[in-house]
């Protein structure tokens, strides 16, 4: 629920980056001089420093303000979406020559897009599989995970107490805290998969033990007798399970789920995991530990592909010059805006595929909207550089494949940062 909360702050606060960097509607034109530097005011706006004619001082006034910079249909951000999506390539050819004060600039588009997005994933739910031996905490494990507790609580006492000059302020307590929490959930995981374990042992030792006294009924011709005790002889039954097993026998009749989590674990403690080779021995041992941590590695993972989702647009911008190497009057500007408004219908898509996806009649049909991609791509190529239609095609044939190739290097970069950074 924390990371649902988190996204839906940072989406309203893209809304308002976004308005804060492209500007509002300005209203009625102003009276008099300007507040701010005296000049006579002829519009809504001072012509010389550009403050608002009318300041406001009423708390209603800053939410209000809030409300009109995100859903106001005048807007910018209402007059860019519908261009982005049905005519991409007017939209960055408009901008691109000089129409630009009706729109969103694409790196503005392109933050509130992959805010969008970020929070759409964040209500994903984790996969489970259901299995026939449950993987339980060891007493090992839960001796680590305490440990590991107790460390995040130093770090972030340590954090309070001296924080880091260089990094915005809270940042690194708020980061501390996360951890803390994350690590603490880890804790009562491991406990409650111990207690479980525990029970299940006794219960089947205390089950083994009843029969080897008094032997399972066995019904004969409809009556109940008692099965021949086991010889002297023969060994019996343990009492006893050993404490803390990493595996268990299932109930009868109860599956045994086993979460995302269980399966990173089981990874992280395989002989042969080897992520960075044997010159790196250090990296693999801080790798370990974070599968050990799953939870608080997939949160390190998730914030370092939102502070780093803008190399997106860097990364595709040489496999975009690539193949307009010929054409006259191109410029990387040009290039740039179009990856960045590319980017940003990428995002909505995939946004709209997962929130449709949560709902049950229609998700089954939800990812068939991926195959719009291309589609837009097409147009939004042909649009944006004035191309003819085979023109076009080649190049979003292309594109598709560089789109890839940058998706994986991306992705690649973000899981190493997060698990090894």
């Amino acid at each position: 629920m924390t990371g649902e909360l988190e996204a839906a702050g940072a989406v309203a606060t893209a809304g308002a980056v976004a308005g804060v960097i492209e500007g509002r509607e300005g209203g009625p034109p102003g009276e008099g001089n300007c507040s701010n530097c005296d000049a006579l005011l002829t519009g809504p706006f001072c012509a010389q420093c550009g403050q608002h004619a009318y300041p406001r001082r009423k708390l209603i006034h800053v939410i209000g303000e809030l409300m009109h910079g995100l859903f106001y249909l005048e807007t910018k951000t209402w007059r860019t979406l519908p261009m982005l999506l049905v005519r991409p390539g007017t939209l960055t050819r408009n901008y691109v020559y000089g129409k630009r004060a009706r729109y969103l600039s694409p790196l503005t588009m392109f933050l509130f897009a992959i805010f969008i997005m970020f929070f759409a994933f964040s209500t994903i739910d984790a996969p489970m599989n259901i299995r026939d031996n449950e993987v339980t905490a060891s007493a090992e494990d839960l001796a680590q995970a305490r440990e590991e507790l107790a460390q995040a609580r130093t770090e972030l006492e340590n954090a309070r107490a001296n924080p880091d000059p260089d990094q915005p302020a809270g940042l690194e307590v708020s980061l501390a805290e996360n951890a803390v929490r994350l690590a603490q959930a880890e804790v009562e995981r491991d406990e409650q998969q111990l207690a479980r374990a525990q029970r299940r042992a006794q219960e089947e030792a205390a089950r083994r033990q009843a029969e080897n006294a008094n032997g399972p009924l066995v019904t004969i011709e409809g009556a109940a007798e008692p099965e021949a005790t086991p010889a002297a002889d023969q060994p019996a039954a343990d009492t006893e399970a050993p404490v803390g097993a990493q595996t268990t026998p299932p109930a009868e009749g109860e599956p045994r789920v086993e979460t995302w989590q269980d399966g990173m674990r089981e990874i992280g403690r395989s002989e042969d995991f080897v992520v960075f080779g044997g010159a790196n021995d250090e990296l693999n041992q801080r790798v370990r530990r974070k599968f050990e941590n799953p939870d608080l590695a997939l949160y390190q993972i998730q914030d370092a592909a939102s502070k780093f989702s803008f190399l997106l647009a860097p990364l595709s911008l040489p496999f975009i010059a690539l193949l307009f190497l010929w054409k006259r009057g191109v410029t990387l500007y040009d290039h740039m805006a179009y990856a960045l408004y590319a980017l940003a219908f990428a995002a909505i898509l995939f946004s709209t595929v997962v929130l449709l996806g949560k709902i049950p009649w229609v998700g089954w049909a939800a990812s068939w909207l991926l195959l719009a991609l291309p589609v837009h791509m097409y147009f939004h190529l042909g649009g944006a550089y004035a191309l003819g239609r085979w023109s076009a095609l080649w190049r979003t044939f292309l594109m598709l494949i560089f789109a890839y190739f940058v998706a994986v290097a991306f992705l690649i970069f973000v899981v190493v940062l997060g698990l090894a950074g």
